[in-house]
Parts: C-alpha cells; structure tokens; sequence
C-alpha cells in the first residue's frame, strides 16, 4: 500500500490506492497496456474475479469498481437476459483496441468486451492514471455500448 503523504495535493484522491501499480519502463505504452488488459481478460474467463479486481488500484470518477457483479450487469443489460454469463479470454488485438495518450499524462485503453461466445459492444475503457516515477494507477471509466 503505497502512502499518501509524498503524493502532491491533486493526487491526494490516490489515498484510495489498494493493490499495485502499473509500471511503465519502455516506449511501447499501448504494448504494455494491452498486455495489462489482456492479464485481465484472462482472469475474467477464468472466473478469476477477485483476482481481476486487484489490477484496479482505485475507484472512477464515480466512485464504482467494475467488480464481477458490475461486470456481469452489463453483460445482462447488454443481452437483456439474466442467463449465465461467461467471458472469454479473446485476443484483445480481435476486440478493436484503442489507444489514446490525454494532455493530462494518463492513458487510456479500451475494447470491447467479449463474453457469452461472442465479441460484444460493450466498450471496456481502462484509464492509467500518472503518479510518479513511471506508476500509473488504474482503474475502468466505464462498461458501455457506443
């Protein structure tokens, strides 16, 4: 758990930070970033959501952590069903990736979301906010159909 206290005041709303970082070494940002989301994906398809939920180091600008129950409303508001639902760890490359540097230093990397057997509209948008020495903490902006 990182501590607040060398963080500047506008990055105070980090305090909330819980789990790790993503470090970014290299040049290859959107590489890296796929690879994050990707790690993720996998996690989801595994049923693996606890774990899924460690890679979200703080709350969107809502106050929402796209834990496993938000994840699958989506999914049911999506198909308007509440059958089971199920994700798949589809290559992210398949589910028309972007990548966007904001003037702001945070990165943002969405996707759509593939779960129950095909690679739906619903958009997943991580964002990777800067704190420092090459950390960023993120989190999911959102769940939704474009």
């Amino acid at each position: 758990m990182l501590r607040c206290a060398p963080h500047p005041p506008q990055l105070q709303a980090l305090c909330a930070l819980r789990y790790l970082l993503l470090s970014i070494t290299s040049e290859d940002k959107e590489n890296q970033l796929k690879s994050y989301c990707q790690h993720w994906l996998s996690l989801l398809a595994t049923n693996q959501f606890e774990d899924a939920e460690k890679l979200i180091d703080i709350n969107n600008n809502y106050g929402v952590v796209w834990a496993e129950s938000e994840l699958k409303d989506a999914v049911h508001d999506y198909f308007g069903s509440d059958a089971p639902v199920s994700f798949q760890n589809e290559n992210i490359a398949n589910c028309y990736p972007e990548f966007l540097e904001t003037d702001s230093g945070s990165l943002i990397f969405g996707f759509y979301l593939p779960a129950n057997g095909e690679i739906t509209d619903l958009t997943v948008e991580f964002e990777f906010v800067p704190i420092g020495n090459n950390n960023y903490a993120a989190t999911i902006n959102d769940v939704h159909v474009l």
